[in-house]
């Protein structure tokens, strides 16, 4: 091989080393980790708490926005995502304790659902939503895409 073409090639090497940093999210792109807490509450329309403010939702916003309010008072907008969908097709989940595992926005109230519990009589339970023609299990209530039957509602004790 030939100087230049080595030379070249360790200028190459030298630069891919010291630009790695950036292309790997390292220098400048400082990312926080993504902390996943529990938040214990009710799922409420946030229409309801828009009211008790003296403030009112647009009528078209209304099916679109849920809030978990916290024990502690805290009001947490949900982000309706696989995560949260449930309480959008199942209305008999709101206003019920709830856990919701999940992380808040960046520099924001808003909570992305990871995860739902139900608390019945105090106990945490795992729900979902079961078709019993096929046993196929899913995480929102819908038609089950299989046979059609509408699937059902089950709470199962979560094991300690």
């Amino acid at each position: 091989m030939n100087r230049s073409f080595v030379r070249r090639i360790l200028v190459v090497f030298a630069g891919s080393i010291a630009f790695a940093p950036l292309f790997a999210g390292g220098l400048g792109d400082k990312k926080q980790a993504v902390k996943v807490e529990h938040f214990k509450g009710k799922v409420v329309p946030l229409v309801e708490l828009a009211a008790k403010s003296g403030a009112k939702l647009d009528a078209d916003a209304v099916p679109h926005w849920l809030a978990l309010v916290a024990d502690d008072g805290t009001i947490y907008p949900l982000v309706k995502d696989s995560g949260s969908r449930m309480f959008f097709s199942d209305r008999e989940l709101l206003h019920r304790p709830m856990r919701l595992t999940g992380r808040l926005l960046p520099k924001s109230q808003l909570l992305q659902a990871t995860a739902v519990h139900s608390y019945v009589k105090g106990q945490l339970h795992e729900i979902y939503y079961w078709c019993e023609v096929c046993s196929i299990r899913r995480s929102e209530k819908n038609d089950c895409e299989c046979c059609g039957a509408p699937m059902t509602r089950r709470e199962e004790p979560l094991e300690k």
